[in-house]
């Protein structure tokens, strides 16, 4: 290993004690040629050498997220997520086990996980917008909005017509995320699969569908004059036109998440996701 990149939250470490502390952490273990340091907030303007050998993120999933979506726009790199943040589901470690994990990768005990992506493009205003999704795109109502009538199309046939709150198209990664807290099911992260999860369907004319990795999903929403947003992986929202058709699809490219030969995706369901929903 000769050159890493490390991404901060400078918001959950003000002092830079914790970014130091990893410094000097792989500095001590690898004969590093070059150590890259950023803030996660500026991912989108950062460029990446190709032969970036691993992207160490210092927060919680936002975090992750974030750099995850706009790290692979440029470029391919495993991703070794330290918790500083709060759930910390999609991280390899937590910070207090960093000793043991640099272990770990000097004795090669690790796998590179290959994470889908969704790819979302729309046309408005006759000028195509394009985004990725890490965990979700979620189409929904705006706050004070009525709800919206959505045309749900896959590989276009019509799959249903209903009114809701809104729609989810989540990734296996984000299956555990907003999806699952509108009812969807859990889907093991490395399979190829989307899903379509409804926002408080008001009618049973729409169900939650899991679909092939190969599935082209087309939303067209309608909702009068009310509002109706795009929101990509909880992060960035754009209000959308009325009737405007929203395409997903599998990306393209794709995340790799560096993970521990003796990751135990279960054990991690249960003490991130079902365990703290029971508290």
């Amino acid at each position: 290993m000769k050159k890493i990149g490390i991404a901060i939250n400078n918001t959950k470490d003000i002092d830079n004690k914790i970014l130091n502390f990893i410094i000097d952490k792989f500095q001590n273990n690898f004969d590093l040629e070059e150590i890259k340091i950023f803030s996660s907030f500026e991912t989108d303007k950062q460029e990446f050498d190709s032969d970036m050998d691993l992207l160490v993120v210092l927060g919680g999933d936002g975090t992750l997220l974030n750099v995850a979506r706009e790290v692979c726009n440029k470029t391919i790199v495993p991703i070794f997520g330290i918790n500083i943040g709060n759930l910390g589901f999609l991280s390899s470690i937590e910070i207090s086990d960093i000793d043991e994990a640099i272990e770990k990768i000097k004795e090669g005990k690790f796998k590179i996980d290959n994470r889908m992506l969704l790819h979302c493009h729309y046309d408005e205003d006759k000028s195509i917008r394009i985004d990725n999704a890490f965990n979700d795109i979620v189409v929904a109502r705006g706050t004070l909005s009525r709800m919206v009538k959505f045309q749900v199309f896959v590989d276009n046939k019509l799959y249903s017509t209903f009114k809701g709150d809104g729609l989810i198209v989540a990734t296996p990664t984000g299956s555990t995320a907003y999806s699952f807290s509108a009812g969807g099911p859990f889907i093991y992260p490395n399979l190829d699969l989307i899903t379509l999860t409804p926002i408080c369907p008001h009618t049973r004319s729409m169900h939650t569908i899991v679909l092939s990795g190969n599935s082209t999903i087309e939303i067209i929403p309608e909702n009068g004059e009310d509002e109706i947003y795009l929101t990509i992986d909880g992060q960035k929202a754009t209000k959308i036109k009325e009737a405007t058709p929203i395409k997903v699809r599998r990306a393209k490219k794709h995340v790799q998440l560096l993970l521990f030969d003796d990751y135990d995706y279960f054990n991690v369901l249960r003490a991130k996701i079902l365990n703290s929903s029971n508290e």
